[in-house]
């Protein structure tokens, strides 16, 4: 106890004005790693949560199944259950599933090149903010149309904000999701 005494009591003033240098600028250095780190990990997780509901979107509920949607009469997930599947993956990490955000700008893929297939691309009817592009065109980098996939794309975005750092205010930001699948037949 006494060498503490001893150590304290023989700090000069230039101690306390390195500290005093210093310490502001650690802490933004690590309260900025925290909040990228924290921003990357929840655009994992809507990228993911995107992805599942692409997945959900494109899978047939069975091969004689069919069900009444706003949108017609299909073989495919409404938009409910898209929704729910990209609810359920952003609730598995905790992300408030209210905080969804319809995408700006709204996506606007090219038609599937079958004519069977007419495109629709809107937000989710059950009101969530999730817009989801069915029947569309996924890989329009080739000019063949008969090698053109057609597949469904989910898409929204999601709002971030940073945690305040001294001297630097980055505010809230917009992070993107955008997921695709291809159909399944």
């Amino acid at each position: 106890m006494k060498k503490l005494l001893n150590f304290v009591a023989d700090c000069d003033a230039q101690e306390v004005a390195e500290l005093a240098v210093v310490l502001p600028i650690l802490l933004s250095l690590i309260f900025g790693v925290f909040s990228f780190a924290r921003a990357y990990n929840i655009y994992s997780t809507i990228t993911r949560a995107a992805q599942a509901g692409a997945r959900v979107a494109v899978a047939p509920i069975c091969t004689t199944c069919t069900q009444s949607c706003p949108w017609g009469t299909t073989a495919y997930p409404c938009d409910t259950t898209v929704t729910q599947a990209v609810k359920d993956a952003m609730k598995a990490s905790h992300l408030d599933v209210t905080k969804i955000a319809q995408p700006s700008p709204l996506p606007n893929p090219s038609a599937c090149p079958d004519p069977n297939l007419a495109k629709s691309c809107a937000a989710a009817s059950d009101g969530s903010n999730v817009y989801i592009c069915r029947n569309v065109a996924l890989n329009t980098t080739t000019t063949n149309t008969a090698l053109q996939t057609c597949g469904t794309i989910v898409s929204f975005q999601y709002p971030y904000e940073f945690i305040p750092v001294p001297f630097y205010t980055v505010g809230t930001v917009s992070i993107p999701a955008v997921a695709q699948a291809r159909v399944e037949y």
